[in-house]
């Protein structure tokens, strides 16, 4: 963003000197001094002018570029350094967000695994007690098909005694 903003600054830098430039050169007059005595003669004036100071010109302009070139570069370099520190906070920025994202969302399952896992240990638990349970049932229903049996045969044998005391008696 900022480069962007840069190259504009250069372009309307380059634009106003390009303006200054046009608006300076036509009223430029080059006089020398006559040295018969006359005075001041104009030797040239306007963009004709510029001949005669060919040097200067080209010194001026080799100059404004050479120092144009390092403010640019400069310039650049700040601009490109300011990008890649922004750049780099808005990543650090997304980076930490993704941390504290993936962190809640480890502890969010770690929660449930740890929810689960007290499910699965009542679950044990019950199935524990049902089957103690079931054990003891099943003892008490052996002891009780035990008692019945006992009973049940001795009414038998109860029955055959009868049986037999009523034969005896009956010669």
């Amino acid at each position: 963003m900022r480069r962007a903003v840069f190259w504009l600054f250069v372009i309307a830098v380059l634009l106003a000197a390009g303006w200054t430039v046009w608006q300076r050169v036509p009223t430029l007059a080059i006089a020398e001094w006559d040295i018969a005595g006359n005075g001041w003669r104009i030797v040239a004036y306007g963009w004709a002018g510029l001949l005669p100071l060919w040097p200067l010109v080209l010194a001026g302009v080799l100059g404004g570029f050479f120092l144009f070139g390092i403010a640019v570069a400069g310039s650049y370099d700040w601009a490109r350094n300011a990008d890649h520190r922004a750049q780099i906070a808005r990543l650090t920025r997304e980076c930490d967000q993704a941390h504290a994202e993936a962190e809640a969302r480890v502890t969010r399952r770690e929660q449930a695994a740890q929810e689960a896992q007290a499910r699965a240990e009542q679950l044990r638990l019950a199935a524990l007690q049902a089957e103690q349970q079931a054990h003891t049932q099943a003892k008490t229903a052996a002891a009780h098909a035990e008692h019945y049996r006992l009973r049940a045969r001795n009414a038998i044998c109860a029955a055959a005694r009868i049986k037999r005391k009523a034969t005896q008696s009956v010669p």
